[in-house]
């Protein structure tokens, strides 16, 4: 394998490590230990973690090395703004170009989050729920636009224990989903813009009291109790 390919296979598994929540945020990365379990050298790691670090999530400190990125409350408002906007700013166009194949794609993908729901909240829910969101705005064809927001909402939940999430907030995940879905089929631009603000706002409120359970949250955000 050349050495661009182990650099992004290494990146790969690593940012996969995040998303499962192997490594958490604040944890200090070490190279040989890393090096070591995905079975290649150093070189392709340090190149992984140097992109990761580019992107945001990771932090690099001199003389102390690589560490998981911790969200901070202003960076993750800041993130929740950027996903209303584009949701919003694309459902118009999206709806406007629906067809029947579209909407059958986005209701799969609604059928697949209901279905992956078990008696605890877990990782994979998110990661569908995501790609249901984003499979409306793929809608539009712009598949830059698409891979732009998949990368938002990555930086969200990439960050926290998705499992503290209480399951009563799956289940009306479920039902703003559904409503979505419904403001879509009958083409109700207008509704559907109500519908993705009230569901960014909610999923905003159930995660800051997670991410920031120790904290004063912002203003306008409850927290659960």
């Amino acid at each position: 394998m050349s050495s661009k390919n182990l650099t992004l296979m290494a990146y790969g598994r690593i940012k996969e490590m995040m998303l499962n929540y192997d490594i958490i945020p604040g944890q200090r990365l070490v190279f040989v230990d890393l090096a070591k379990q995905l079975g290649v050298s150093r070189t392709p790691v340090n190149n992984a973690l140097t992109i990761l670090a580019k992107e945001g999530f990771l932090d690099f400190v001199p003389n102390q090395g690589y560490s998981v990125h911790k969200l901070t409350r202003e960076e993750a408002e800041s993130l929740y703004v950027i996903r209303e906007i584009i949701e919003t700013g694309t459902i118009g166009k999206a709806i406007g170009k629906l067809t029947s194949e579209k909407l059958n794609r986005i209701e799969e993908q609604k059928n697949r989050y209901e279905q992956a729901i078990s008696d605890r909240v877990h990782r994979k829910l998110f990661i569908i729920d995501t790609e249901f969101h984003s499979s409306i705005i793929h809608m539009i064809g712009n598949m830059y636009l698409a891979d732009y927001y998949m990368d938002i909402c990555q930086r969200i939940f990439l960050r926290i224990r998705t499992e503290d999430l209480r399951m009563e907030r799956i289940t009306k995940i479920v039902s703003e989903h559904r409503d979505l879905l419904e403001a879509i089929k009958i083409r109700d631009v207008e509704w559907a813009k109500e519908i993705i603000k009230f569901h960014n706002k909610q999923a905003q409120t159930s995660l800051f009291a997670i991410i920031f359970k120790d904290d004063d949250l912002p203003a306008g955000i409850e927290k659960n109790n």
